[in-house]
């Protein structure tokens, strides 16, 4: 949920001249009163992954972001967003194998600071989408925070909790069989082609492909709006 008094926050600073005017770029967007009640067709969703290296959100890092728009139900590949993140230190190397990076290669990523500004631009007041989102949205706070002392402030949806709802109803216990709501179970289920797992990027459009069939199925089950799907 959006912390109205810390978005209130970030307003007054962009005001006083306390944030760099880019950044208030992104948070001026979210000045105004959000149209929640927008039909879906209508919503620009971001549906993003964060390649880390390891699962501690305390001490890990993030070391790639990729991201894909959809404009209703559609995808818009050409509205993709990848970006790496510059790093000295990663820790386990393991983590960096798995996703296919090498170590130079984070070395000539980008500033922290740079890359978090990067994706804000390109995220504006979308709203989010993510497998499993409050690990990544997390992660992405650690570094906002760092960086301009603030959170995200866009709306959130999980694509595990919506395909939960969508399947078992709004009450079902993921905890009682968690494995059948992981990403490989899911894109499998839905009859989508794994390809480019374990990057940020890819695991990102795979996201999307499995967001855009369930919003064909929230259709069906007659929720129309933004937020209906929001559960507001």
């Amino acid at each position: 949920m959006i912390n109205l008094l810390a978005k209130k926050n970030a307003i007054r600073r962009c005001k006083q001249g306390k944030l760099p005017a880019d950044i208030c770029g992104y948070v001026n967007t979210f000045a105004g009163a959000t149209d929640i009640d927008r039909p879906l067709g209508e919503v620009r969703y971001i549906v993003f992954d964060t390649e880390t290296t390891g699962f501690d959100t305390a001490k890990d890092s993030v070391i790639s972001i990729g991201a894909i728009a959809l404009n209703g139900t559609r995808i818009k590949v050409e509205e993709s967003f990848e970006v790496l993140i510059r790093r000295d230190s990663v820790g386990d190397s393991n983590a960096v194998t798995t996703h296919g990076l090498l170590l130079r290669d984070l070395h000539e990523g980008r500033d922290e600071k740079e890359a978090v500004k990067s994706f804000l631009d390109y995220l504006g007041n979308s709203v989010l989408v993510a497998q499993h989102a409050d690990f990544d949205v997390t992660m992405i706070n650690r570094m906002l925070n760092k960086q301009y002392g603030f959170e995200l402030f866009n709306d959130v949806i999980d694509t595990a909790s919506l395909a939960k709802r969508l399947e078992k109803g709004p009450y079902y216990n993921l905890a009682h069989k968690s494995g059948e709501y992981r990403l490989d179970v899911l894109l499998e289920r839905y009859n989508i082609r794994l390809y480019d797992r374990h990057t940020a990027a890819g695991d990102a459009f795979l996201t999307a492909q499995l967001f855009q069939m369930l919003l064909f199925k929230a259709g069906y089950a007659g929720i129309k709006t933004l937020r209906e799907l929001l559960l507001k």
